[in-house]
């Protein structure tokens, strides 16, 4: 079966397939199993949809045992493609290549898809024609009882969304989160051509912490003059182990959240391309030696009273993150 797409401004393009599902992963093999037992129960037809595992260098064996798993569980419907340059927005750019189909659904390792995931994707974006790209909900499935910190980022830091069982159009410039991304295939193909996304914004890098990715796609979509929707029949469950509630882990995230808010910032303002870019550099310094807090932290302190001081150190590892990293580009 063949899809043609006929996409304002880009070219027409024919796909062997509707979907490509998309696991970008570094050293999952504990985590992967469980992935792709679940994308084995999608109650899409099998020749409608496809898997690419894209091992982002791994050094665990995650390649081999996916490659063993996908012909176990999937009947060989699907493909493991090494990718050397660590950085999730690597990943992505490469599985953009390697996708057959007309649209990528991208998984994390730890996450696990409803059933209908890859079915409901499809009709979404047939429903919203004018879609770039789509997310939905995003359930948090805690190895502990989750702690009052861990709660309180969750939707910020932990890739949590539930927005609600009615879809809707994110406002301009804003977009779903990475975990149960779906995005055109043509259109991502056409995001990395960009140099700005595919050499700053690198995102998550093996083991460390980065970020910025999620919302550089988001920007490029609406700027091609599509749309990005919250889809709710898109349902996925993030696996999320103790660790992750831990303050240690959290000020690390943090830090590379904040970074990542300083690469994407390349992408969108002018003056972060020039050496102006000092300035805002200087301005977060300030910002950390003051340690105020503001927007949505302020909040956040509000209605967490119990752990403000822990609030205060996350959002205080942020803009320091965001400072050094708007430096090292300076």
């Amino acid at each position: 079966m063949y899809y043609s797409k006929q996409t304002p401004g880009l070219t027409d393009t024919v796909f062997r397939i509707a979907a490509t599902v998309a696991v970008c992963t570094f050293n999952g093999s504990q985590r992967i199993p469980l992935l792709l037992e679940a994308l084995a129960r999608q109650d899409c037809p099998c020749e409608d949809w496809e898997v690419v595992v894209i091992d982002n260098a791994s050094t665990d064996g995650t390649g081999e045992l996916a490659n063993r798993l996908i012909n176990k569980n999937l009947n060989g419907r699907g493909q493991v493609v090494r990718e050397e340059r660590r950085g999730l927005s690597f990943a992505r750019a490469r599985a953009a290549q390697e996708s057959r189909g007309e649209i990528i659904c991208f998984l994390d390792d730890d996450n696990i898809p409803a059933p209908c995931f890859v079915k409901n994707a499809i009709q979404a974006f047939r429903e919203h024609p004018q879609a770039g790209s789509l997310g939905g909900k995003v359930i948090p499935q805690w190895e502990s009882p989750p702690t009052p910190l861990a709660v309180a980022v969750a939707s910020f830091a932990l890739a949590i969304c539930n927005c609600g069982d009615k879809a809707f159009k994110y406002t301009r410039n804003l977009g779903p989160v990475g975990a149960g991304l779906c995005i055109r295939t043509e259109i991502l193909r056409n995001i990395y051509q960009e140099e700005t996304i595919a050499g700053s914004v690198v995102g998550r890098s093996g083991s460390g912490f980065g970020g910025g990715e999620d919302l550089a796609i988001a920007i490029f979509v609406w700027r091609l003059g599509f749309d990005c929707w919250y889809e709710p029949s898109i349902v996925i469950r993030h696996l999320l182990p103790a660790c992750r509630m831990e303050k240690d882990y959290l000020v690390r995230l943090y830090d590379g959240i904040g970074r990542g808010q300083s690469a994407v910032r390349k992408v969108y303002d002018w003056k972060a391309r020039t050496p102006l870019a000092w300035l805002i550099a200087v301005k977060d310094l300030v910002r950390w030696l003051r340690g105020h807090w503001s927007g949505p932290w302020l909040d956040m302190r509000q209605k967490h009273p119990e752990i403000a001081n822990d609030l205060h150190d996350l959002h205080q590892s942020m803009v320091w993150g965001r400072a050094v990293q708007a430096f090292r580009f300076w």
